[in-house]
């Protein structure tokens, strides 16, 4: 086990290596082992949902103004019989049919609704 002055050392070089974004991949990190450890009531998965959501578009939203990034995701809850309400999609321009570019829409010719059933079914 490293002692506190080599993870206080290790620390300090990842916050230098990556000064500007590792308070963000640190949070990443947090939410991953949220949903590692996905026990809980549905209410606190749809916390957890909510959040990562938020984030993952803040991201890619952050990424298209600061760099012209594009990119479209699906999320979805996998726990068939709990998961029901836990599905989002995020496109270039905004989410869903309202988006300036409906990509799911336009090239895999579904919806946000049946893109999510879709997606559902394959997880």
């Amino acid at each position: 086990t490293p002692t506190a002055d080599i993870r206080k050392r290790c620390f300090t070089l990842f916050k230098a290596e990556y000064k500007d974004t590792y308070s963000t991949i640190l949070e990443t990190w947090k939410e991953a082992k949220e949903l590692e450890n996905m026990g809980g009531t549905l209410a606190q998965r749809q916390q957890v949902f909510d959040k990562s959501k938020k984030n993952l578009n803040h991201m890619f939203t952050a990424l298209s103004k600061a760099h012209g990034f594009e990119g479209a995701y699906l999320l979805a809850g996998r726990v068939v019989n709990q998961d029901g309400g836990l599905g989002h999609v995020m496109t270039p321009g905004g989410a869903g049919e309202s988006s300036a570019q409906p990509f799911f829409a336009t090239r895999c010719r579904a919806g946000d609704d049946e893109i999510i059933g879709h997606f559902k079914v394959h997880i």
